[in-house]
């Protein structure tokens, strides 16, 4: 699977956990400031990469991943 296609798939993912706009989310958005903090989302977002790209990201890890490209960088790391 490319980075394109991983990037593509997180953007969905972080559009359903935080309940954004696919269309304004993109490699260099930051996860805390423009998608949010909560937990439950961001364990919905950690459950749909974990199902999708078989990777384990402790909760704990996830919130130091500042932008959706930091998070595609592991995934790609872990694949």
């Amino acid at each position: 699977m490319s980075r394109e296609e991983v990037l593509a798939q997180m953007i969905e993912f972080a559009a359903m956990a935080f309940k954004k706009d696919a269309s304004a989310i993109n490699e260099n958005t930051n996860i805390a400031e423009e998608l949010g903090v909560a937990s439950m989302q961001r364990v919905a977002m950690s459950a749909s990469i974990e199902n999708e790209f078989d990777v384990m990201i402790p909760v704990a890890r996830f919130g130091k991943f500042e932008t959706i490209g930091d998070l595609v960088d592991f995934v790609m790391d872990e694949m």
